[in-house]
């Protein structure tokens, strides 16, 4: 029997992933988890949902882990997504549901929050003894301190190209204790298993939406180096076609070669 890679996220990892502003694409192409899970010969459990935030990725493993048999897992990875989202399930049979900014609390407490699911999942697994790699999917708090951009289907239809949400407080301060913020997990989590940490990118942390999603410019530089004959020309068809790794120039979601980028990233720090 085969081991199971355990995931759950947003929608860069939702297995049934639509675009609600291309809902014409057929985007059933094999998501990340399902690729990684080829590569490392494993089954896939792919528990992510488009919209959701830390508490559902941190609460749907927790799940999995405490009702089923764990003997047969093989590895978990939680894509963690923006810090801001708010959670919370409804009904008997637990239906979760979100909303896209936590009415309540701060940057600060959200980060906070999101930390401390980090830290408890990395316990849990510890706890029962499971093979784990943290991967920070979307960034954390970056894109509501730049002013958080509107939800993909209010883009062509009510706000202005290019509009953001303006943020309710000095940015580059806050921005400053929020590092420090995270700075105080540094000797807390497994930072060797935590792809993207230390999460600020001016210390070198990242976010694989924006390090593998766009276009692909690693893959771009390999192929011109070997047109001789016009590297010029490939500079504009490239962007539009084969090197692009998100579905349109409106909706930034990783396509079929941006979920095999992904894959390959995050196979290769295993």
């Amino acid at each position: 029997m085969k081991k199971i890679l355990l995931v759950s996220g947003c929608s860069n990892t939702e297995k049934d992933f639509y675009s609600e502003i291309h809902p014409e694409i057929d985007c059933s192409w094999p998501k990340w988890p399902e690729l990684l899970a080829k590569k490392l010969d494993m089954d896939c459990v792919n528990l992510a949902k488009s919209g959701q935030g830390n508490e559902y990725i941190y609460s749907s493993i927790l799940e999995y882990i405490t009702e089923n048999n764990t003997s047969n897992i093989g590895l978990i990875i939680p894509a963690w997504t923006q810090c801001q989202r708010k959670d919370f399930s409804l009904g008997w049979n637990m239906r979760w549901t979100n909303d896209r900014v936590d009415r309540n609390g701060d940057v600060f407490s959200w980060m906070r929050r999101s930390l401390d699911y980090c830290l408890s999942f990395q316990i849990l697994c510890e706890r029962y003894n499971l093979p784990y790699m943290q991967v920070q999917m979307l960034s954390p708090y970056i894109d509501w301190l730049w002013g958080l951009k509107p939800r993909d289907l209010d883009i062509p239809s009510v706000f202005p190209e290019g509009f953001r949400y303006r943020y309710p407080g000095d940015a580059v301060k806050d921005n400053k204790k929020i590092i420090s913020l995270i700075d105080t997990y540094e000797d807390k989590l497994n930072t060797s298993k935590f792809i993207g940490w230390p999460l600020a990118h001016e210390y070198g942390g990242f976010s694989l939406q924006k390090k593998l999603i766009g276009w692909n410019e690693d893959k771009f530089k390999k192929d011109i180096s070997f047109n001789l004959i016009n590297p010029a020309i490939e500079i504009t068809e490239g962007l539009d076609s084969k090197y692009k790794t998100m579905i349109s120039n409106l909706d930034n979601h990783p396509n079929k070669l941006g979920h095999e980028l992904i894959s390959e990233f995050i196979y290769e720090w295993l």
